[in-house]
């Protein structure tokens, strides 16, 4: 059961995998598998900044879908459209520091664009911003340049998976662990009041979004204890009655769409599936390999495969056999741009990359608190640090970050 907010004071219920026949990732998909896990609640005492908006900016040209969507979490932005600033990080806390002038350094930078915040898994970007969601009950905004942190939405339950687009950031609420609560929202890029968009969802984790709709997965509908009745659903981005467009599933996860066709995986069932945006027949692009994160680009599917600790790719026909990139780090969120893919390490906190033909894989940060979520755009590479301490298994109080590595 989780816990919940009041008055923006963060509630998260915290869970830890008993590596049972159907493991799942913490929460990377830990809010979902309460029943595997091992729950310990903290509150996080230090309430979020809640600050006047100005307006937002608009995603990046081109480039690809990924996992949360355009530029959802754990998957690629769009790439391009950022401004390039360099210099060195400023303040740290939740002003996040402030970038100096003069163009991007030949040596990468860590920067903090966001402190103190309370369990953030899941990110996207646009032009401007950073979006993220803290699953203690927080949509939050910064700007990539660094500054103050400000809130889109509180009070919300359980906010995971994140998307945006020209006008508006949505993201799921997971609700009540496998309870049918579970919603998916949007608020205007420059702030406003949430609009629930689809309600009645049974434990929605990812999401995805393109010009016309909102996609997301749901982990079950009526069997909630063999996990076989999952739904990969739409919305119009305007609201409207949700369509299914694939059901029978067993506990999807990831999801990305493209212009044809909407990307799902379903976990430890292990299967990599699609479906034309109009709905149809789903198809199986692959099979035998646990499959969590997904991105897709102009000619290949690619996922993580959870505790397996691989990188996999299979043409967007699935017409070929999935190739292995990389492989030795536990990873459930992805993300992809024009060169290389990227992803967070669940074992040792790191931030590693790999070419889209595979290759050697390169550490680009390591070191960090739990990483999470992560996103790419046109000049730089950033994820979420979840916050976890040094081997108790508790969320310290308020210790997430929102990181940016540039140039990657």
């Amino acid at each position: 059961m989780y816990g919940r907010r009041e008055n923006l004071a963060c509630v998260a219920a915290v869970g830890w995998p008993i590596r049972g026949p159907f493991p799942l990732p913490t929460p990377r998909l830990a809010h979902l598998v309460a029943l595997w896990f091992v729950g310990v609640v903290v509150a996080c005492s230090n309430p979020l900044p809640d600050k006047t908006l100005g307006l937002g900016g608009v995603e990046g040209s081109g480039g690809v879908t990924t996992t949360g969507g355009l530029v959802g979490s754990g998957g690629a932005a769009a790439t391009g459209g950022v401004t390039g600033v360099g210099g060195s990080a400023g303040g740290a806390g939740n002003t996040g520091g402030t970038l100096g002038t003069g163009g991007l350094s030949s040596t990468p930078a860590i920067i903090t664009l966001a402190s103190e915040q309370c369990d953030p898994s899941f990110i996207a970007v646009d032009a401007t911003s950073a979006y993220w969601t803290n699953y203690a009950g927080t949509v939050m905004k910064a700007p990539l340049g660094g500054g103050a942190p400000t809130t889109l939405a509180s009070g919300q339950s359980g906010p995971s998976g994140i998307a945006v687009d020209k006008t508006s950031v949505y993201w799921v609420n997971q609700g009540v662990f496998l309870g049918a609560d579970g919603a998916v929202m949007k608020v205007p890029l420059g702030g406003g009041t949430p609009t629930a968009l689809a309600s009645g969802q049974t434990s929605p984790v990812f999401i995805a979004v393109d010009a016309s709709s909102v996609y997301w997965t749901n982990g079950c509908t009526n069997d909630c204890t063999g996990y076989t009745d999952g739904t990969v659903m739409k919305v119009p981005l305007g609201g409207g009655t949700p369509i299914p467009l694939a059901t029978g599933q067993t506990f999807p996860h990831g999801i990305a769409v493209d212009a044809t066709d909407v990307y799902w995986t379903t976990g430890s069932a292990g299967t990599v599936m699609k479906v034309p945006l109009g709905g149809g027949t789903p198809a199986t692009l692959a099979s035998g390999y646990p499959a969590y994160g997904i991105a897709v680009d102009a000619t290949s599917v690619y996922w993580v495969t959870g505790i397996t600790g691989a990188v996999m790719k299979v043409a967007l026909g699935g017409s070929t056999t999935p190739t292995t990139l990389a492989s030795g780090h536990t990873s459930y969120n992805i993300a992809v741009d024009t060169t290389s893919i990227y992803w967070t390490t669940d074992s040792d906190g790191a931030v590693m990359k790999v070419a889209l033909g595979g290759g050697s894989t390169t550490t680009l940060v390591s070191g960090q608190s739990d990483t999470s979520g992560i996103v790419v755009d046109g000049t730089s590479v950033y994820w979420t640090n979840r916050g976890l301490d040094d081997g108790s298994g508790s969320l310290k109080e308020s210790s997430g970050t929102v990181m940016k590595l540039t140039p990657k």
